[in-house]
């Protein structure tokens, strides 16, 4: 006899999925492009020994962030819970850091604009990328400025075609996957992956949303974070393991253009089409977030606002900047290290200062936060003075 299942069974289920999506559709997004590029150029076992490193690191961050989250009666976001813990100066260092991640990302959002409509136009007319990423930078900065966002349920469709994208690719692509571009390792490329995965895997923002999401049954959130990071970093590690067997060496740093001689124009197309998705809801995401940051938190007017989220990206583009690996890497590097420092500062002050009985509390050696920490300045020093 089959048991049917209740209906608040079938409510926590919903919760719970809802949960996982709203941190996978965060995390998915344009971070990914980069992967297979940095493991082409690290070396392809190189590559997977970072995701999983770096895939570990981030499930421990987003559970310490949800166990402060589940610590603080009030709901906030980082910055929030920066100043609730540590105190004002702390906040202005976790805003530079959000500064720079939103400033990189819409770099590189209008940097690969260019190439995936270069990609889906490319059989009807060419044009120059740069032409088209200003296409796509101007109307798009302006619905910012008429307050269009995106649609939160499109995070969940987006990350699901993309697993369909890479399906495809797989499915079509595996007969073209030479093994022997798994082999080999180049020592000068050794860390590029670093950065680039930490800007992949960051999706801090929707920790708080999963706890809203879950209502009271917060103690599921713990599972909606493993669940999430370990689905996401599979995901990751097919799609590197897919484009960087079909193309190797000549692997773009867009991920889709070098499949084009392999597999044809109708994967391009498809790939290219996801990715103009992504970057177009999640510049009016990003772009809505931080000029309100600057309206609501800071006083600044709308207009001014709008200027001051707009101009650095857009003056960066046109000063020549466009190398969107190099920018990730980066901003993965530097801001989500960054934040990654901030955060455990704020999760170990919340251990002894929250003012609520968490639904799970992490029980860890303090050498493991210190260590976390000392991994982020190193990655953060050697990018800035060495990468």
């Amino acid at each position: 006899m089959v048991k049917i299942p209740d209906l608040n069974t079938l409510k926590n289920k919903g919760s719970f999925f809802l949960a996982v999506s709203a941190l996978a559709g965060t995390m998915v997004g344009v971070g990914v492009f980069g992967i297979p590029f940095s493991f082409a150029k690290s070396g392809f076992l190189v590559g997977a020994g970072f995701l999983v490193v770096i895939g570990l690191v981030t499930m421990l961050l987003d559970l310490m962030y949800g166990e402060v989250i589940l610590r603080t009666q009030k709901l906030h976001q980082i910055t929030g819970y920066t100043e609730v813990y540590l105190g004002g100066a702390f906040k202005k260092v976790i805003f530079f850091s959000l500064a720079l991640t939103f400033y990189s990302a819409l770099l590189i959002y209008t940097i690969l604009a260019g190439e995936f409509l270069s990609n889906i136009f490319s059989s009807v007319t060419y044009i120059h990328p740069t032409a088209y990423s200003l296409i796509f930078f101007f109307p798009m900065s302006f619905l910012v400025l008429a307050g269009i966002k995106r649609v939160s349920w499109l995070e969940l469709v987006l990350a699901a075609l993309f697993s369909l994208v890479i399906f495809a690719i797989l499915v079509v692509g595996w007969p073209k996957i030479d093994f022997a571009n798994f082999s080999g390792v180049q020592p000068e490329f050794w860390f590029l992956p670093y950065g680039i995965l930490l800007f992949a895997f960051a999706g801090f923002s929707a920790v708080p949303i999963q706890r809203e999401l879950l209502g009271n049954k917060e103690e599921m959130l713990k599972k909606a974070i493993i669940s999430t990071v370990v689905f996401v970093g599979i995901l990751y590690f097919v799609f590197a393991f897919t484009v960087m067997g079909i193309s190797g060496e000549i692997t773009t740093p867009d991920a889709i253009s070098g499949l084009y001689e392999f597999l044809g124009g109708t994967i391009v197309f498809l790939g290219s089409l996801f990715g103009i998705l992504a970057v177009s809801t999640s510049f009016l995401m990003l772009g809505s977030a931080f000029m309100e940051t600057f309206n609501l938190d800071y006083g600044i007017p709308r207009k001014y606002a709008w200027l001051l989220t707009m101009a650095p990206p857009f003056i960066l583009f046109l000063g020549g900047l466009r190398g969107f690996i190099d920018i990730m890497g980066l901003a993965g590097s530097v801001a989500i290290g960054l934040e990654g420092i901030i955060l455990i500062l704020v999760y170990t002050k919340a251990k002894s200062k929250g003012n609520r009985i968490p639904e799970y509390s992490l029980e860890l050696p303090k050498a493991i936060y210190y260590f976390l920490m000392l991994v982020f300045l190193a990655g953060i020093v050697y990018s800035v003075f060495v990468g």
